[in-house]
């Protein structure tokens, strides 16, 4: 399953009303040269089963499923799309209404803080508001973030726990239960990391179990099922270790001493505590491996 944002105007209604989206292949600028746009070539990557999330006037108005991989279309007999070029790539959806739209505002600075620079291309421009491009492919994390935004748990659940599959055996329903609730850091995935962490924090030691988090090192909508159960890509962390961690404000060398991004400013710095500790405790070649992810996704490394 793969994750993208379409910016929709004029085509609004035929979008919601015959289910599908469509972009041309390629333009003419104003002094005759054809042009092509990466956000229009990203329409013609859209898979079976793939993501759209669909903004309608600054806000996310209702998702969209792909039926069938993208195809080859001429342009749609409808008046909203009458200044596009004449062939272009065509993807047919189911779509998914929401309980509530979420406005842009609601979700781009940390959009912007923890994936923007990772999508292709970038969603917002520097003062926060939506560039004018028509669909981004989006990382598998910013999926997620969105799915949680939007309240899609079940497509998180389903849809993801299936992509993540690293067999053909089907996953049976008790290991389905394990890898939703490591999702949401509980059941065994919280159990083994309390026992493997001595039931302190990783960094800060902190021993209340009742506050720790059960910390994916690689995130969850990156990894496959059996990452995703693996104690060895965990980490217990204190709760505002774990927010900064899951931002990429901060990370962990391979010997596991404290990184921070310098976003973070000095009196943050401080008011977190961050000067006290310095380095991970008991630190596996295991976890090693994963921090090494981390690192260079969030630009550490």
């Amino acid at each position: 399953m793969e994750f993208y944002w379409v910016n929709i105007g004029g085509t609004h209604k035929a979008v919601i009303e015959q289910h599908f989206l469509w972009a041309p292949i390629s333009s003419v600028n104003k002094v005759g040269n054809e042009v092509t746009r990466l956000y229009w070539d990203n329409v013609a990557s859209v898979k079976q089963g793939d993501v759209i999330f669909c903004c309608y006037e600054k806000r996310i108005s209702f998702l969209a499923r792909a039926h069938m991989d993208a195809y080859r279309e001429r342009r749609p007999f409808n008046p909203a799309f009458k200044n596009w070029d004449e062939i272009g790539n065509r993807v047919d959806v189911e779509i998914i209404q929401l309980d509530r739209e979420i406005h842009r505002d609601e979700i781009s600075a940390e959009f912007i803080a923890r994936f923007d620079s990772r999508s292709s291309p970038s969603l917002f421009n520097s003062q926060g508001t939506l560039n004018q491009i028509y669909m981004a492919h989006l990382p598998a994390d910013a999926g997620m973030f969105l799915l949680e935004a939007t309240r899609q748990t079940k497509l998180i659940d389903e849809a993801l726990i299936d992509a993540g599959n690293v067999s053909t055996a089907k996953i049976s329903k008790t290991t389905r239960e394990a890898l939703i609730q490591a999702r949401r850091g509980q059941g065994q995935f919280r159990s083994d990391l309390i026992k493997r962490w001595g039931g302190r924090c990783a960094l800060t030691g902190l021993q209340n179990t009742n506050l720790m988090v059960a910390s994916h090192i690689e995130a969850w909508a990156l990894c496959n099922n059996e990452q995703r159960l693996d104690v060895n890509n965990g980490l217990l962390l204190a709760p505002h270790i774990d927010r900064l961690f899951d931002q990429g404000l901060i990370s962990f060398s391979n010997q596991g001493l404290l990184q921070i991004a310098t976003r973070l400013n000095l009196e943050d710095r401080g008011i977190l505590g961050l000067d006290r500790f310095t380095r991970l405790r008991d630190l596996t070649t295991a976890n090693v491996s994963y921090l090494i992810k981390h690192q260079r996704r969030h630009g550490f490394s």
